[in-house]
């Protein structure tokens, strides 16, 4: 093992502690024998812009980025990938020769994790939420092929804006529809995204919806990562629906950034094993 091989990446975020990542991508370097170091680096609000500098000085090969961060270092990388760009967002940073680069991975995340599960072509989805994460996936399920994209949210504010902004960006049929009281899922409905932190809590809360019209074949997927099933994706299941956990969409955010970083696929199996003894510690 050579040192000078050595490279450094980091996690940037205001809250740092219980984020899985650091073991999931350390046991992706060990799973690949790179010499590799993966650092949680807190950061309290108001020094992000400094802490990002000090990382683009100390020659980081990566970073990952948290809440609430995302947004603010779209301004500081060098160059955005499309999806970062059209999300608004960078969750995932690289180096391309001298440059950073800003990425978004968390829709990817998603859309990769519904890979075998459902085909996105031509599908018409719901998304719960229109923050961060509902957004990212809203958009990457537009980019996939999603034909239609329907986004239940509270604040009218923030759904409408999220449908404006998909509007000019994918090619599908957007609209919003506020979430008052029981929302009701259409019976033509292929795919429910629950992008709120609904059950990342308490893992028994659930969103409020009726999913009893959906069909055999539709899909509900879930962003919260529990260390057990969610109370929406267990409803799914009972009624026979073909569920996604938000963990695999962490591991496929993961398999992304490892492959940005290394040129080179990630062990998924390293990684989930990883994240599964992260979400079990006490």
């Amino acid at each position: 093992m050579q040192l000078i091989n050595r490279r450094f990446f980091g996690l940037l975020g205001e809250v740092v502690d219980g984020n899985p990542t650091q073991e999931m991508m350390e046991a992706a370097f060990a799973a690949a024998d790179l010499p590799w170091s993966y650092i949680s680096i807190p950061v309290p609000m108001g020094s992000f812009a400094d802490a990002f500098e000090a990382t683009r000085q100390l020659g980081f090969a990566g970073l990952h980025i948290t809440k609430p961060y995302k947004i603010d270092a779209v301004a500081l990388v060098d160059d955005l990938t499309l999806a970062a760009a059209k999300i608004g967002a960078v969750n995932c940073v690289y180096r391309a020769g001298d440059r950073l680069v800003g990425d978004n991975t968390d829709g990817r995340g998603l859309v990769n994790a519904l890979a075998g599960a459902c085909s996105l072509d031509g599908a018409s989805v719901v998304v719960l939420g229109a923050g961060g994460a509902a957004r990212a996936i809203a958009f990457e399920l537009g980019l996939a092929g999603a034909r239609e994209i329907t986004i239940v949210n509270r604040t009218e504010e923030a759904g409408r804006s999220l449908v404006g902004a998909l509007r000019a960006a994918v090619d599908a049929d957007c609209r919003y529809v506020p979430w008052r009281g029981e929302f009701a899922v259409s019976a033509d409905v292929d795919l429910v995204a629950n992008g709120t932190s609904v059950g990342m809590l308490d893992p028994d809360e659930r969103p409020c919806i009726d999913l009893s019209a959906l069909g055999s074949e539709a899909v509900v997927a879930d962003a919260v990562i529990a260390p057990r099933e969610t109370a929406i994706l267990a409803d799914a299941a009972e009624r026979g629906l073909r569920t996604v956990v938000g963990a695999e969409m962490l591991v496929k955010q993961a398999a992304i950034s490892f492959d940005l970083w290394t040129g080179q696929a990630a062990n998924e199996s390293a990684l989930r094993s990883a994240l599964a003894e992260s979400l079990l510690a006490p």
